[in-house]
């Protein structure tokens, strides 16, 4: 039976090793984990600074723009009633801060009758407008196109109470051409871009396009959430389903905030390659640690394991002393040649042992077949005495009685020549016995001058000698009384007798006389009367063989049947 794989001695010490190094690769993969997380958020604080760095100029603008809008809501309202005290306060404030296009104070109507241009502005259908009409409060939007400039412009808005009560809004345009980013990037990996946001996600400004920028914001993110009211860097997919680095820098924290937008490897900086050597160097030790553990395992165990077990499948195959010494030329560990050397001892002595028995056994097989020889013989010679005897009798039925014991005297000799003849004295062949037997017992009780019809039909079966002797009298007994009694049937001119021995199963076999019934073939001969020694003899050989014989009889036929179990040892062909 081919034993399992995990069964091999290769294959445990793999598995043993692999166990005592998980440990040691968990270590490794927990350690390499916090530095590769340290890494990345060292890296996103790196990008974190360039994106303030870049927005720095952006922001100064704006915070000075919320700035100024505060201050100068609280100086126009002693005078906007006043709109042309009032637009000279906006003119100056323009003329101080080139970098804004715009100064306006729109009243709660939606006109501005104060700004710098000293002009009717009708504001009703910005969006500026109409946020605060729903909520004023501090906020910034863009146009792609000012009313007043005709250009693209921030616009910062600011509240305008007075004891409590909201009065307008103070706007400041700033074209995005005078706000543009100031990057200065520092490394290998650049932002994909910078994107100037309110707080309903509104691209105020964007490095590159304005439009594209809208689909590179974070899809899946509140930007009304804590995490937009501080210094921040994470990661999330934008709204192509892109995954990206966000660094958030608040300019006007709840208003306004920047956000650079890097590609997905740029918050991992070399944590991509570190991660990979993460996984990959404790791989690589495991399977470094099992290969030269299997060598050393195979150089000084396994091959000389191998070794050994086939020097021990040739013995066992074939019986031949091996030849010593193998493990030690092959340098071998000290145990495994002690256990050579232990093999060789046990080889030695089995050789010795089995040739000793063998000796023994041919010996004994000589003489027993010997016995045999000589009891066939003797057997032979007492069966001449008594066939002498019987040319001599002059009574008929001394003779008959003589000739019986004669017959039975050859079937033991029949027994014990082919005893002497077969190959192994424990097994010997009932359908060459009982041929030679039956042929001498016909030829010998068969009446001078009679004609029958004989037919015997014997299947290959393997017989002890305890069974041969006590079937090969039995056959000798029953065959003579078949001839004895045999007779002819009406419409046919010859008596009849079958002779059968068949197997019936795997370990059983059947042995059968049948003879025919009917006229002597003597006409004048007087039907003879039984003494009953035959049947007696044929119950006593039935039960040496462990059976007891059936008859069956008509007016025809005369049939006797004996079943045999034959013994383990009878089963074996040979």
């Amino acid at each position: 039976m081919k034993s399992p794989i995990t069964d091999r001695l290769g294959i445990r010490v793999v598995a043993m090793l692999s166990i005592a190094l998980l440990p040691i690769g968990l270590i490794s993969l927990l350690q390499t984990g916090s530095v590769v997380e340290k890494a990345e958020a060292l890296t996103r604080s790196a990008y974190l600074g360039q994106t303030v760095s870049a927005t720095e100029r952006q922001s100064d603008l704006i915070h000075e723009g919320f700035a100024s809008a505060r201050v100068l809501g609280g100086a126009l309202v002693a005078m906007r009633t006043n709109k042309f005290t009032c637009s000279a306060l906006m003119e100056g404030f323009i003329r101080s801060h080139p970098a804004f296009s715009l100064a306006a104070y729109i009243e709660d109507d939606g006109i501005s009758r104060c700004n710098s241009r000293n002009m009717p502005i009708d504001a009703r259908q910005t969006q500026t407008f109409k946020d605060f009409q729903q909520e004023p409060r501090p906020l910034m939007n863009a146009t792609d196109m000012g009313r007043i400039s005709g250009q693209p412009v921030m616009i910062i808005a600011h509240p305008v109470y007075e004891d409590g009560r909201y009065l307008g809004l103070v706007t400041l345009s700033l074209p995005r051409s005078n706000a543009r980013f100031d990057p200065d990037f520092a490394g290998p990996t650049r932002p994909v871009d910078l994107i100037t946001i309110n707080t309903r996600g509104e691209v105020l400004l964007a490095r590159g396009d304005v439009e594209e920028a809208a689909q590179r914001l974070p899809a899946f993110r509140d930007l009304n959430s804590q995490l937009y009211r501080q210094f921040s860097s994470f990661r999330a997919v934008d709204k192509s389903g892109t995954t990206r680095v966000y660094s958030i820098t608040p300019i006007v924290p709840g208003v306004v905030f920047a956000v650079s937008v890097w590609p997905a490897e740029a918050g991992m900086g070399n944590s991509g390659f570190i991660n990979r050597s993460a996984m990959a160097f404790p791989l690589l030790m495991w399977v470094v640690s099992l290969v030269v553990a299997y060598i050393a395992v195979h150089r000084l165990v396994i091959r000389h394991v191998r070794m050994l077990r086939h020097k021990m499948r040739r013995f066992g195959a074939t019986y031949s002393h091996q030849e010593p010494g193998i493990l030690v030329a092959g340098r071998a560990p000290r145990e495994l040649v002690q256990i050579e050397e232990t093999f060789d001892n046990m080889v030695e002595r089995i050789t010795r042992d089995t040739a000793e028995l063998e000796n023994n056994l041919h010996e004994k097989n000589v003489l027993l077949k010997e016995v045999h020889h000589r009891v066939k013989n003797n057997l032979q010679l007492i069966a001449s005495i008594i066939n002498m005897e019987v040319r001599i009798s002059k009574d008929l039925l001394t003779k008959s009685t003589l000739r019986r014991i004669h017959d039975r005297v050859l079937g033991l000799a029949t027994v014990h020549s082919n005893l002497y003849h077969t190959a192994r004295l424990a097994n010997l062949r009932a359908d060459g016995l009982l041929e030679d037997i039956l042929d001498q017992v016909v030829k010998s009780a068969m009446p001078a001058d009679a004609a029958a019809d004989v037919t015997v039909e014997v299947e290959e079966v393997i017989l002890s000698p305890d069974q041969a002797v006590p079937l090969s009298l039995l056959a000798t007994e029953s065959v003579t009384n078949a001839i004895k009694y045999f007779g002819r049937q009406p419409g046919r001119d010859k008596p009849w007798i079958h002779i059968a021995l068949l197997k019936t199963g795997e370990n059983t076999c059947r042995f059968s006389v049948a003879n025919s019934k009917g006229a002597p073939l003597d006409e004048e001969e007087i039907p003879l009367k039984g003494s009953g020694l035959g049947r007696q003899l044929i119950d006593a050989f039935a039960s040496q063989l462990g059976t007891k014989p059936e008859v069956t009889e008509d007016d025809e036929t005369y049939e006797l049947r004996v079943d045999i179990a034959l013994s383990r040892k009878g089963v074996v062909n040979v």
